[in-house]
């Protein structure tokens, strides 16, 4: 009897071939990372309407803006261990459906602590979809196609985000959409339901997910499952070429040492496993990796979700300032200034952060935040081209460096119009993210990988919360010297860089 041919996992995934169920998980796992960002950031829109409504200030503000970081933060590590010992699939589907419920539930909310829990809440359960998902999808795909197929998910994010300002064109704008809730005493008006419509999406990915998507195979393989990782890959072989699975060419895998401390930890009980995943991490050789991950997330998430926090409500008064003064000059920094002296002098203010009741945004508000979106997706494809030529540090680097040197012209432009397209180039620091992430995903095995990128992210989410609350306390006093954040950070990250393995690697 002739032995039968053993092939490596990666093998394995590789003789599958590249088609439509690939192409259906970058397009599912893009409006997974789409909806982790309207979740979290659809609060941001709603603030300048709301803020009367909840009797907000801007420090009110800026904690709506980081609280569901703050969830997500306090969450990271146990996702990142169910993922790891429970599997991708099954964490993703639940957190993604509770995220959608909670986010339900914050529409009712009558007072400023009530939405901030249910906003805490829905942070803690988008942070399981929104960081695994990396992980989820690079685990069905080769090193030939991962680095790619990760970056052109991210361009399909950028795409998907378009969703929220098309409802905020939709909805938001809508001052006579209310419907009286006599029982709670509450009108449900348009910034309620645009919250609704933004985390609709999160329920849809759960319910596709549970019919359509399979378990990853290299979470099956690292469990020491061989059988059942054949199964899937037999499944994916099939989507992909029309195939009988029994065509499918391998029929036994390789056991490496990571398939066979799989078979070895699936016995042991919960201890062991939080044990043997979180500590790796922080000891050699996985500690300066692990580090050099985490200050980078840091940094990239303080410019592009911290300084995101107030892009709204600043694209807003600068539209304002603008129709007010159609020849003037000002800084970002002068347009706020603007701002809060009629604030100091208005005695029809709510408090003394809130000049007027804002019923509606400018439409140049939705245009440039669509904008933005539309950027980050035309780069995400280009860099999705490109990444395999040039390497992931020549990205990174020229991204840190425009970003950061785009923050020290938000100083000194006075030109207010052109200070937002300035803004705008601040914000796509957020490139960076998913070129870490795929660096962070490549850098450790299996077992150790979802955790991984959590606990990088955890890291990245923590500078969420300290740039959204930085901006909130500096931006109406010391509003000039707010710009020197991001150029530190991110000139400081762009020279880390150099210091991740294989960063510079080229794939033919």
């Amino acid at each position: 009897m002739s032995k039968v041919l053993e092939y490596s996992l990666e093998d394995a995934i590789a003789r599958t071939k590249f088609g439509k169920f690939n192409y259906f998980m970058i397009v599912l796992s893009g409006l997974v990372l789409a909806c982790g960002m309207m979740e979290t950031n659809c609060i941001n829109i709603i603030l300048p309407i709301a803020q009367c409504e909840l009797n907000l200030s801007n420090v009110h503000k800026g904690l709506l803006g980081s609280v569901g970081y703050i969830g997500i933060i306090l969450s990271s590590h146990f996702w990142g261990f169910m993922a790891d010992t429970r599997g991708r699939k099954k964490v993703i589907v639940p957190a993604l459906m509770l995220s959608f419920l909670f986010t339900v539930i914050s529409t009712f909310a009558k007072s400023f602590w009530f939405l901030a829990l249910f906003r805490f809440l829905n942070g803690f359960c988008v942070c399981a979809p929104q960081t695994i998902i990396y992980a989820f999808l690079g685990e069905f795909h080769s090193t030939h196609h991962r680095s790619r197929v990760l970056i052109i998910a991210s361009v399909m994010y950028g795409l998907f985000v378009l969703i929220m300002p098309i409802n905020g064109i939709a909805f938001l704008n809508r001052e006579n959409w209310k419907l009286f809730i006599p029982f709670l005493n509450l009108n449900y008006g348009a910034w309620r339901i645009f919250l609704f419509m933004c985390s609709l999406p999160s329920a849809i990915c759960a319910i596709v997910m549970i019919f359509f998507v399979p378990e990853s195979p290299k979470f099956k393989y690292a469990q020491g499952d061989e059988e059942g990782t054949l199964e899937i890959l037999k499944k994916i072989f099939k989507s992909n070429t029309g195939k009988s699975a029994n065509e499918y060419e391998v029929k036994a895998l390789i056991k490496d040492d990571e398939f066979l401390k799989g078979s070895e930890v699936n016995s042991k009980g919960f201890f062991y496993f939080m044990w043997s995943q979180t500590v790796p991490l922080f000891k050699s050789p996985h500690l300066k990796n692990t580090a050099t991950a985490c200050f980078l997330q840091f940094g990239i998430c303080v410019v592009a979700n911290g300084f995101w926090t107030f892009f709204p409500e600043i694209l807003n008064k600068v539209s304002l300032w603008t129709t007010d003064n159609p020849h003037g000059s000002a800084t970002v920094c002068g347009v706020l200034d603007y701002f809060n002296r009629i604030s100091s002098n208005s005695s029809t203010a709510t408090n003394s952060d809130n000049p007027t009741c804002i019923t509606k945004l400018e439409f140049s508000t939705f245009q440039n935040i669509a904008m933005l979106t539309l950027l980050y997706s035309v780069f995400w494809f280009v860099i999705s081209i490109v990444i395999n030529k040039t390497g992931k540090l020549v990205i990174m680097v020229i991204v840190a460096a425009v970003s950061g040197t785009s923050s020290i012209l938000l100083m000194f432009i006075q030109v207010p119009m052109a200070s937002i397209y300035i803004y705008l180039v601040l914000l796509l620091a957020g490139l960076n993210m998913s070129i870490v992430n795929t660096s962070t995903v490549e850098l450790f095995p299996t077992t150790l990988r979802a955790m991984a990128v959590s606990i990088s992210m955890m890291a990245g989410r923590i500078g969420s919360v300290a740039g959204s609350n930085f901006v909130g306390v500096s931006i109406k006093n010391f509003c000039t010297y707010t710009w020197l954040l991001p150029t530190i950070l991110l000139f400081s990250g762009g020279l880390l860089s150099f210091t991740i393995p294989n960063i510079n690697k080229r794939i033919k």
